[in-house]
């Protein structure tokens, strides 16, 4: 059975620089065997989170939109990859919509996951660290890559002429499909066991 690896681009706009460079990543992950799939949250409709914790309850959000469609394409895949443009230091709405709002109920301990981001001048580091953070709570596994999976860019098009860019995000597909490829062979255990919460030191002395 070939590796699926998933590819996410959070940009708000259709065929994005973001875009391009997270299929620069799946078309490397080909290369090595992987089945990919790819969606743009542009096309598709996600709202904000409204913090309700039903998703605790019913394991889906209950909102009414593409959201429980996407987070059933990222539980079937082997790995995942996120890519964001920077926007104001922080990652894109539709990418932040999509991190809140299958925090708390979607599982995907084990899996790989990884970061791509697009930025004009700053920022880009940060956007990436908000995306590693994302997988690292989800309890993925991010595998190293020979520099930051970033780039840089203006107008549509032009993270092509970031021939960096380009070379960081085929090693990166490389590395993410390679590695899942051998997890799906090797599977390793999981545990699931709930964290505790001491709600005493957490809140204080007037915690009821």
């Amino acid at each position: 059975m070939k590796t699926r690896v998933l590819g996410i681009s959070g940009s708000p706009r259709m065929s994005s620089n973001t875009s391009i460079l997270v299929e620069v990543a799946l078309q490397s992950a080909e290369e090595v065997g992987a089945k990919t799939e790819f969606l743009e949250l542009a096309d598709l409709n996600i709202g904000a989170c409204e913090h309700c914790s039903e998703c605790s309850k019913l394991g889906r959000c209950k909102l009414d939109d593409d959201l429980n469609k996407i987070a059933n394409t990222m539980k079937v895949a082997d790995a995942i990859i996120l890519g964001s443009p920077v926007h104001y230091a922080s990652v894109s709405t539709p990418m932040k919509n999509l991190m809140d709002r299958t925090g708390r109920f979607l599982h995907l301990e084990g899996k790989i996951g990884a970061g791509i981001v697009v930025g004009r001048r700053s920022g880009t580091d940060l956007v990436l660290t908000h995306l590693q953070f994302y997988l690292f709570v989800k309890e993925m596994i991010i595998p190293g890559n020979v520099n930051w999976p970033v780039g840089f860019a203006l107008n549509p098009g032009d993270i092509r002429a970031d021939t960096e860019a380009i070379f960081m995000a085929t090693q990166l597909g490389n590395r993410v499909a390679t590695l899942a490829s051998i997890l799906v062979r090797n599977p390793v255990p999981w545990s699931h066991e709930p964290r505790p919460l001491d709600k005493k030191v957490r809140f204080g002395d007037e915690w009821k």
